[in-house]
């Protein structure tokens, strides 16, 4: 899947699982986002400390896209190929929230499009040379 190549090879096979499981049951998967450089992350935050600023945060009016968090360059998941995110139609939601789980990601409650490793910081000193 091309759209997760950009995660740690250890942990594709279990996004690829996880969305294969999905099909299972009838649910279309799109992968908005596996890694990131400093670069995106920076563009994401600063977006994200925008919406915050003008009181949108988590709005879900689309064209402002400000719905979900982004943290920091180097705090976020996404860094060290980590983390993904994925978008289902909302009556799937909490059914793909649990098939990620079950397959061993964390699904932040106030990020639901997003699943990273759990602890995934004690896993990223060794990616940090990787990162940029």
């Amino acid at each position: 899947m091309m759209q997760l190549a950009g995660l740690d090879p250890e942990l594709r096979p279990y996004a690829e699982a996880a969305i294969s499981t999905a099909r299972q049951y009838g649910i279309s998967v799109t992968v908005t986002s596996a890694r990131r450089t400093w670069a995106q992350q920076t563009e994401l935050r600063e977006h994200w400390l925008r919406c915050v600023s003008a009181g949108k945060a988590y709005s879900t009016d689309p064209a402002l896209h400000c719905q979900y968090p982004a943290n920091a360059p180097g705090d976020s998941a996404h860094n060290y190929g980590l983390a993904f995110d994925s978008v289902v139609e909302p009556r799937f939601q909490h059914a793909w929230n649990v098939i990620r789980q079950w397959h061993g990601f964390r699904v932040p409650e106030n990020d639901i499009i997003h699943a990273e490793v759990p602890n995934w910081r004690a896993y990223a000193t060794e990616w940090r040379g990787q990162v940029g």
